[in-house]
């Protein structure tokens, strides 16, 4: 029997509009990963207009910026970007430290929202959907609060409970 196709819900996908292009400043970008030239974290890129919209945006990948195309930040620039209100980045650069840091938090939740969401897809109604939403539950509650995240603990963490839950698939 085929599985369902999957999809991420509104929240876990990007919004460029309702966004002040914080993937575009807030990381490192590394030319030898796709970004077309290395940029530091903190610095616009050179192609962001004051907008906040990519001037090369419609063709990234031609002009040596292939990651920049296939990046997703699951939601977590707008989620941001809302958090702040009208204040953004640009505004000084107490701002610009807290923003940023708070969208690195917020991409990692995120993306382990993602990636449980999707597991989650392929499991029916039983004890694994189950414990994949305690997971779920769990990374949206990290996402409501303003504590510090150890994110390379939490994603093997998180990987480990997916893993675990999707094995009871195969035992049910």
């Amino acid at each position: 029997m085929p599985r369902p196709a999957t999809a991420l819900p509104s929240h876990l996908k990007p919004d460029c509009q309702r966004c002040v292009a914080l993937c575009c400043v807030a990381p490192a970008f590394d030319a030898e990963q796709g970004f077309g030239y290395d940029k530091p974290a903190g610095e616009a890129c050179r192609h962001l207009g004051m907008d906040h919209r990519c001037a090369i945006h419609s063709s990234l990948a031609t002009h040596g910026y292939p990651s920049c195309a296939a990046f997703d930040c699951f939601g977590a620039g707008q989620r941001v970007t809302q958090q702040f209100g009208e204040t953004h980045w640009r505004d000084s650069p107490e701002t610009s430290t807290r923003m940023f840091q708070a969208y690195a938090r917020m991409r990692a939740l995120h993306e382990l929202l993602a990636m449980t969401t999707l597991a989650q897809q392929h499991t029916g109604s039983g004890e694994a959907s189950r414990r994949l939403q305690e997971i779920l539950a769990g990374i949206q509650h990290l996402c409501e609060i303003d504590e510090p995240i150890d994110g390379v603990a939490l994603r093997h963490r998180t990987l480990q409970n997916i893993r675990d839950a999707l094995s009871l698939q195969g035992s049910s």
